[in-house]
């Protein structure tokens, strides 16, 4: 542990990426037998989710509106590879660092992002064709397609070798809707410290691209109206939401509040209270009061203390 995280108190502690040795059989199993959360009674199936769900200062329209907007950008994260390149050992996990034992393997685990920022392309980029994987296989790939930007944990999607091996779920609310997929193409920016990765996504499905598009501008504008009406009562209330998609199974919502910031360099990680198992490493940790910029901190991992983010700066 370096000295600026034995000044900063930072306990270091597990992943929450649910790893999968026998496969997507596994993932219903692991849920079940959940032994941090048996149970699982305070996860709220997206679909159920309302206002009285809320601490009762929060029951307000574009609050509830904000967390279906959030939802609707929650992917899950299926990984079938682990690179060769991971470290053996990092500060931040107890041990070595995740996965660090499965390299070179195409053992699934699974984790949550956010699509974060969606570029559109047409013939006139000069970007060439569409390389998802139904475009790499058609003697017509489409000139005109989309990158979706996605945010994760670094220790969930590590770099360009993992990322061309990751699928996104976009729409998994319940066991009725499977979901979208979108493949995975690189990462744009990774590091192990923050534990914050941003990785691209691409498809052809211009219709998707279309709607997400417009979601993340509504995400955004919702953001703004939220912040202007709740930053005063930010370190009041301490209010922490997270929407994530734990073992792997369909998405749900979870609250609660944030109890500790501790501060490394001029970037600052949060513990909370609000519940997460495996599978929820890499979600948005959304706390109303703080501005959302371009890197807001993504659920990593659990330690004595309670449920912890990964690093950002503080708005």
């Amino acid at each position: 542990m370096d000295t600026n995280q034995r000044k900063s108190g930072f306990v270091p502690g597990h992943h929450e990426a649910e790893i999968c040795y026998g496969g997507e059989a596994d993932l219903h199993k692991h849920y079940t037998g959940c032994k941090k959360n048996p149970g699982h009674v305070n996860f709220i199936p997206v679909n159920d989710f309302n206002l009285d769900h809320l601490p009762s200062r929060y029951r307000d329209v574009i609050m509830l509106e904000l967390i279906k907007a959030l939802s609707a950008l929650t992917v899950m994260i299926k990984v079938k590879y682990t690179s060769l390149e991971r470290p053996e050992s990092d500060p931040c996990f107890s041990g070595q660092y995740p996965f660090y034992n499965t390299r070179g393997s195409d053992v699934l685990r699974t984790g949550t992002g956010r699509v974060w920022r969606v570029y559109k392309y047409t013939e006139s980029d000069n970007k060439g064709t569409c390389p998802c994987g139904k475009c790499q296989h058609s003697d017509t790939p489409s000139k005109v397609w989309g990158e979706v930007h996605v945010r994760t944990a670094t220790h969930v999607v590590f770099d360009d070798s993992e990322a061309r091996q990751t699928r996104c779920v976009l729409g998994f609310d319940d066991n009725k809707s499977p979901g979208v997929s979108l493949d995975g193409w690189r990462v744009e920016r990774a590091d192990i410290e923050e534990d914050g990765c941003m990785f691209t996504c691409v498809s052809c499905d211009l219709e998707l691209v279309d709607e997400l598009d417009k979601m993340c501008r509504r995400f955004g504008r919702l953001c703004r109206e939220v912040e202007d009406k709740y930053w005063r009562f930010g370190y009041v209330d301490k209010l922490t939401i997270i929407v994530s998609h734990p073992h792997g199974c369909p998405k749900q919502v979870s609250v609660g509040q944030w109890t500790h910031i501790r501060e490394r360099k001029g970037w600052y990680k949060f513990t909370y209270t609000t519940c997460t198992c495996p599978g929820s490493s890499g979600a948005h940790v959304y706390m109303p009061g703080y501005v959302v910029w371009l890197w807001s901190r993504p659920h990593s991992g659990s330690n004595s203390e309670g449920n912890y983010s990964g690093e950002d700066v503080v708005c």
